[in-house]
């Protein structure tokens, strides 16, 4: 039997799960389920802010975290003929050393810490 260099061999064709292996659906052969997650999901956070509206404390697991640098800001206005956002991002450095990059949502005004 000839091998066919795999250059020469045609492009393979993905094919979907079908729905119910996809899901997870009793009887699969993997015998687990699975479930669909967003990810990247933002979270509500409570911030301290100092005057100027810089946050100067989190808090992480309801432990108060002092922000140690803003290493950048900015900020984002979009959608404004369907639902508009307009949000003010940080990217900070906790006490830790730890990055983390949250936003303030300038509609409705909460602080949310952008999962990773």
């Amino acid at each position: 039997m000839t091998r066919i260099p795999e250059r020469d061999r045609p492009p393979r064709i993905f094919r979907p799960p079908d729905s119910a292996a996809a899901a997870g659906a009793p009887g699969h052969a993997s015998g687990h389920t699975q479930r669909l997650r967003p990810l990247n999901r933002p979270r509500p956070i409570q911030v301290r802010e100092n005057g100027n509206g810089t946050p100067v404390i989190l808090y992480v697991n309801r432990r108060p975290r002092r922000v140690q640098a803003i290493r950048e800001e900015w900020r984002i206005d979009d959608e404004w003929w369907r639902e508009p956002i307009s949000r003010r991002y940080v990217t900070l450095v906790l006490e830790d050393g730890r990055p983390l990059t949250i936003y303030q949502d300038l509609i409705e005004g909460g602080w949310y810490v952008q999962q990773e």
